[in-house]
């Protein structure tokens, strides 16, 4: 599990970092404070394949050219110096540092290294060489190991086409793994009537159908929150491990699939899965702490983020102090 990210020069964090990470972390704060930066970081440096992290980092941000994305992943698009990522579990240490090598109208190229380190005091670097034109992203970098006890990072955001998994390729999963009627139970107490979800495929491309007594449904046509809550409840579902990242899953969501959606989160959690997310929904948290066991409550911390000329400052509420602190969070929130 991470349990710290220091960050440098990162966007439009010049320096920060967060400490005592738990396996369910939320990130709250108003826009612009640092929020999604700090899920960038993450995204890189704990994954067990930094360079394509990186592309992951770059391409999720719609509007802006790859190009001009890897430029601007760095703090002043790179004018000021290296950037730096350092994230640290109980017993591993990783340190990402990378620079622009040269840019042009039509490429970016970045430079660095990845240096890990165990709790032996045994490190390993690794230089990684990325270019970056115009729909392409190349790479010549060597072998990364997984982050101590962090074999998979996965950033959850069914809105960004490059980070989504198809909707049949996950029901695949979850039946595989016999977690099918759990969802099921779920998007009934969204949709009455519903009596299963099925892959059907008409014109031989397989589709995920919602079916109902008399009629079956595209479950892209039940409306654009029902769809979101099946992909991400899906996706939380397949999850073996590691760590998932998630920017403002409430989104598009009815209040009702709010509900379903943490309890999707902390159901995740409690199969060791370690989150962070970032959220601009009271009723989120809402619905988290309501959720919550007892024991959930030790598992959870919430982080009120804030950008001042650059620098993260951040104070921390644990599990069991957020619900006394609800006014205090509303006020970033609102």
């Amino acid at each position: 599990m991470i349990r710290s990210v220091e960050i440098k020069n990162l966007r439009g964090i010049r320096e920060g970092s967060l400490s005592d990470l738990t396996p369910l972390v939320v990130l709250v704060g108003p826009n612009g404070a640092g929020k999604s930066t700090i899920l960038d970081a993450l995204l890189i440096a704990a994954n067990p394949r930094p360079p394509d992290a990186f592309g992951q980092a770059v391409q999720r941000r719609e509007g802006v050219s790859i190009v001009a994305g890897a430029r601007w992943l760095l703090w002043k698009a790179g004018q000021e110096g290296q950037t730096e990522i350092h994230v640290g579990t109980d017993s591993y240490t990783r340190e990402c540092t990378f620079s622009i090598a040269g840019s042009s109208k039509e490429h970016t190229a970045i430079q660095g290294a990845i240096r890990d380190q165990d709790a032996d005091g045994k490190s390993q670097q690794t230089p990684i060489q990325l270019g970056f034109p115009a729909g392409q992203l190349p790479g010549r970098y060597g072998f990364f190991k997984p982050l101590g006890d962090v074999p998979e990072v996965r950033f959850l955001d069914p809105r960004s086409v490059g980070l989504r998994t198809p909707l049949h390729q996950l029901y695949t999963k979850v039946v595989e793994q016999g977690l099918i009627q759990e969802v099921i139970a779920n998007i009934q107490t969204l949709i009455p009537g519903v009596q299963d979800i099925k892959i059907l495929a008409p014109e031989d491309v397989p589709v995920v159908y919602l079916i109902f007594a008399d009629r079956a449904v595209p479950a892209a046509l039940a409306g654009d929150g029902i769809w979101l809550l099946l992909h991400l409840t899906f996706e939380l579902a397949v999850q073996p491990g590691g760590l998932v990242l998630m920017e403002e899953p409430e989104a598009h969501l009815h209040p009702g699939a709010i509900r379903q959606c943490a309890r999707a989160i902390l159901a995740a959690v409690r199969r060791n899965v370690q989150i962070v997310l970032s959220t601009h929904s009271l009723e989120l948290i809402d619905f988290l702490l309501s959720e919550c066991r007892d024991d959930d409550l030790d598992q959870l911390s919430v982080y009120q983020v804030r950008l001042v000329e650059g620098v993260l400052k951040s104070s921390r509420l644990p599990g069991p102090d957020v619900a006394f602190s609800r006014s205090e969070i509303e006020d970033d929130l609102r």
